[in-house]
């Protein structure tokens, strides 16, 4: 991985800081890939490092007692991985799996806490990224819970679409299950409304592979759903 200060990966967020807490950033940082479908850290677990994912796609999950799973959101390149919880608490308050073969870098959690003690603006923009992905989560959660299970999957549906691969034609980085626990349904209804949807010729469904071949007639299904 390129030096902070070069590096075409790099956020947004570290354009606030100067040359010499980037250099600080770099001399704390290690990069790593970890394939498809491993976890990188569980709930419960401390939280050492500033984890932010340059290249690839993750899941945030909450685990209840009975074993039950639910995908709180998906992490996309350039995003900080758990960053709801690094600032607040000790510990992880969610699993966080790898969905794709993925690149991450990892900081220091204690160096990134003295520059955000050091630095208000990046301070004040970590809090602003923060709120940011809290009302994306809410949004999500409103959503589901407002709309019948039609309208749920054809929400996430346009919603890989339009968010993560900027296409009508992609491959879901999702099993069954998983997209049953994003959006609150089971399995047997996921599978079912989507042999749906492809004998309605609203999408063209062969394993994960996804086309959308109606995108207004799916739209008017999550807008009304």
């Amino acid at each position: 991985m390129d030096h902070c200060v070069n590096c075409k990966f790099r956020s947004i967020l570290f354009d606030k800081l100067n040359d010499e807490e980037l250099e600080i950033v770099s001399e704390n940082k290690r990069s790593f890939v970890v394939p498809k479908g491993e976890t990188i850290c569980v709930a419960g677990q401390p939280i050492n490092e500033f984890v932010y994912l340059v290249e690839g796609m993750v899941k945030l999950q909450k685990i209840n007692k009975d074993g039950r799973a639910q995908i709180v959101s998906i992490a996309r390149p350039l995003d900080f991985v758990g960053l709801l919880t690094v600032f607040s608490n000790q510990n992880y308050q969610y699993t966080i799996s790898t969905l794709t073969d993925s690149r991450f870098c990892k900081i220091d959690i204690s160096v990134m806490r003295r520059i955000a003690a050091s630095n208000g603006q990046f301070a004040l923009d970590i809090l602003k990224y923060i709120s940011k992905i809290s009302d994306e989560i809410i949004r999500h959660t409103y959503a589901i819970n407002s709309k019948n299970l039609r309208g749920r999957i054809a929400m996430i549906l346009l919603d890989f679409a339009n968010k993560h691969f900027d296409s009508d034609n992609y491959t879901l980085p999702l099993s069954r299950k998983e997209l049953a626990e994003l959006i609150d349904m089971t399995p047997e209804n996921v599978i079912r409304i989507l042999s749906e949807f492809r004998r309605d010729d609203l999408v063209n469904v062969k394993g994960k592979h996804i086309e959308i071949q109606n995108r207004k007639l799916l739209e008017k299904i999550r807008d009304l759903g």
